[in-house]
């Protein structure tokens, strides 16, 4: 038995190495900024579409300047720009460092790095002018990155994620974007809500101009009931 559960586990340790190896092969893949980007994007569309109905989101949005964000929410009469690129090269080395040293100069880097990220974003996608908010979504592709950034107080004072509230920029991870989604598709229900309170009003505006004319009619009706009524008291007479 023991020999016969050995066999097995043998067999279950070559599984494991081989998809290992796997991750490996998609790690090597994903490596250039350009194609974790393109992950990135594949699955904040998925994310999206599994959230919202297809008229209420677009991909790949551009501007009057020749730029394209990821994608926009269209809620209400504005749209809500989310960008799914981000700069991860000195936060892997921050992972990958040997020394405290290392490891805090990488910090300063990644810090640096964001906040440059939080300006392009601001300033290319946070354009009121041509229909969105004043404010955009900053996607974060995994959730040890958005650790180090929101909840271990990166920079101090100075921090990043102080800068991007600074700016509008809001930072999301895969599972915060998700809460962040839902909170605007309540949003989106509250204006149709409201948005069917302004024909229910609309309709009963019709419906007062409908009784003013008919009042102004039965009035009229009245008062020729009472002229022909006088006249032929007259008449009688």
């Amino acid at each position: 038995r023991i020999h016969e559960r050995l066999g097995k586990l043998d067999e279950a340790t070559a599984q494991i190495n081989e998809r290992a190896r796997d991750l490996g092969k998609l790690e090597q893949a994903l490596r250039p900024p350009k194609a974790r980007g393109g992950f990135g994007e594949l699955l904040l569309a998925n994310l999206l579409a599994d959230t919202f109905p297809a008229e209420r989101y677009s991909l790949q949005h551009g501007f009057r300047s020749g730029k394209r964000v990821d994608a926009v929410i269209r809620l209400d009469r504005a749209l809500v720009p989310v960008d799914a690129k981000f700069p991860l090269d000195n936060f892997q080395r921050v992972v990958e460092a040997e020394s405290d040293a290392d490891r805090d100069l990488y910090l300063k880097q990644f810090a640096r790095d964001v906040k440059g990220h939080v300006d392009a974003i601001a300033q290319k996608y946070i354009r009121p002018e041509e229909g969105t908010y004043e404010f955009a979504l900053m996607y974060l592709p995994a959730e040890a990155v958005y650790y180090e950034l929101v909840c271990n107080q990166l920079g101090g004072e100075s921090s990043p994620l102080a800068y991007a509230h600074d700016r509008k920029v809001i930072p999301v991870s895969p599972s915060t974007l998700h809460a962040y989604l839902l909170v605007l598709v309540l949003g989106l229900r509250g204006l149709q809500i409201e948005e069917h309170a302004r024909e229910v009003m609309a309709y009963v505006a019709d419906l007062n101009r409908d009784f003013t004319r008919f009042k102004t009619d039965f009035d009229l009706v009245g008062k020729h009931l009472g002229n022909a009524q006088t006249k032929y008291g007259e008449s009688e007479r």
